[in-house]
């Protein structure tokens, strides 16, 4: 009996000690959110579900088990969003966030230093709700858009996704005005620690190959199919280099 009570405590033991060693899984699951606009939402496209850069960003960037909630809602400015998109996506603990928010901010003529306060809020928020990666776009050539370009012209677009500013600014104050933000974003990603996506620099490239046409869509503002392929990249690009500083 007394050497069956040993056997039994020493079998005990191991047991106790394999368990204690056995090691355990304490990674947070990845949650990506995606706070923007029309471009985010996929505005123009036929499939947007699929063919979204936040859905191509999604399925090429992140692990299988990521869980995607996009809370981009078409012509949001950054203002628009921190109020009704940044305390849900906040609330549901991401770790992953993506913010493109600026085009309808330019449009709608918000000063640069208020936009650079309004989106420096929705990246700190972010932050503090737990995203350890938060990936931030700056605006694009704007005075490139075919669709500024309409209404440069004096017509208004066809399309009754974009209405034109007014009164329309010329091309250079434009360009002007775009630089401006590109400068806030780059302040705030800096005192925050957030990714800037080039955005500016991916269509700029694409205008000296002559390609740009063929980034926008039938509305003359959001991104065709090839341009969410584009700014999918972009990000994704933007997310490596992020985790290769890191490691």
């Amino acid at each position: 009996m007394v050497g069956a009570l040993a056997a039994a405590l020493f079998l005990a033991g191991c047991t106790s000690a394999m368990s204690a060693s056995k090691p355990r899984s304490t990674s947070k699951p990845v949650v990506y959110v995606a706070v923007g606009a029309s471009e985010s939402v996929g505005a123009g496209l036929n499939d947007p579900l699929i063919d979204a850069w936040t859905q191509l960003f999604y399925r090429g960037s992140l692990q299988p088990s990521a869980v995607f909630v996009n809370m981009a809602v078409p012509d949001s400015t950054a203002l628009q969003a921190l109020q009704a998109q940044v305390p849900t996506a906040v609330s549901l603990n991401p770790t992953v966030a993506t913010v493109w928010l600026n085009v309808d901010d330019v449009f709608d003529g918000v000063d640069p230093s208020v936009y650079g306060s309004e989106l420096r809020s929705i990246v700190s928020s972010l932050s503090r709700g737990g995203a350890t990666t938060v990936l931030v776009a700056n605006t694009p050539p704007l005075q490139l858009l075919p669709g500024y370009l309409h209404c440069l012209s004096g017509q208004e677009p066809a399309t009754q996704t974009f209405s034109c500013p007014s009164p329309v600014p010329s091309a250079t104050a434009l360009q002007t005005e775009v630089a401006a933000y590109n400068a806030q974003i780059a302040t705030v990603a800096s005192s925050t620690g957030a990714v800037i996506v080039n955005l500016n620099a991916a269509y700029g490239r694409a205008a000296r190959a002559g390609t740009e046409a063929s980034l926008v869509g039938p509305d003359g503002i959001n991104p065709s199919q090839a341009g969410q392929a584009l700014v999918a990249q972009t990000f994704a690009a933007a997310l490596a280099s992020r985790t290769h500083s890191r490691s």
